[in-house]
């Protein structure tokens, strides 16, 4: 990913909260990060826009989680953008990651998701990821997954029933398509069709003249 290169998408959004982090003295690990992005695709869709992350949210990693982070860490940190520092307390064994920015970029991020995370950081920016996590187990998506009992389904943040998954359906089509090749031509097909156009002719004919006679 060239640093000169303006961020855009999943990438450009993660920067952009993390800047306002550090600007506003903000620790930021990946349990935050990711708790903190969902909370703002959430307020996004309440308020009737679109989630900005670029990211698809599950029930995974206690709570709202996206796979999707863990490659745009990759790319970033392989871009000199982020670092990321892993401390193991001695005494409870508990891990942390820390997400660092280390050089800023330009981002290109939708001005109205850029404020809704700005909003975000500012009412839940400084609480811990254990808060933050519980927090999120209690918005609809989460609760309507809990419900059903569904962990790893896709949330609707709308908050309606979980979204199925569209993989097995594309992979039984996929399927079906490879054991059912199309035709490269069907017998007599391409000869109808010319027959027909031929046929038609006269009729678009006159029609043009009464349309130019017009």
């Amino acid at each position: 990913m060239p640093v000169s290169a303006p961020l855009r998408g999943p990438a450009a959004v993660v920067a952009y909260l993390l800047a306002t982090a550090r600007t506003n003295g903000m620790r930021i690990n990946r349990t935050k990060l990711a708790k903190l992005l969902y909370l703002a695709d959430l307020r996004a869709v309440e308020r009737g826009f679109p989630p900005g992350s670029g990211v698809e949210w599950r029930w995974r990693h206690y709570g709202p989680h996206s796979l999707r982070l863990a490659e745009v860490e990759h790319d970033l940190s392989e871009a000199g953008v982020i670092e990321v520092e892993e401390k193991t307390d001695p005494f409870a064994g508990y891990r942390e990651c820390t997400v660092h920015l280390i050089n800023a970029p330009q981002v290109v991020i939708d001005s109205e998701f850029a404020e809704i995370v700005n909003g975000v950081l500012a009412e839940y920016g400084r609480w811990s990821a254990g808060q933050l996590r519980e927090f999120t187990y209690q918005t609809p998506p989460m609760q309507e997954a809990i419900k059903r009992k569904q962990r790893g389904v896709r949330l609707d943040l709308a908050g309606g029933p979980p979204l199925p998954d569209l993989g097995s359906g594309l992979a039984r089509l996929r399927a079906w398509a490879e054991r059912n090749p199309l035709p490269d031509d069907e017998p007599g097909g391409v000869d109808d069709l010319v027959e027909e156009s031929r046929r038609l002719a006269e009729h678009r004919a006159e029609a043009t003249r009464h349309l130019l006679e017009e």
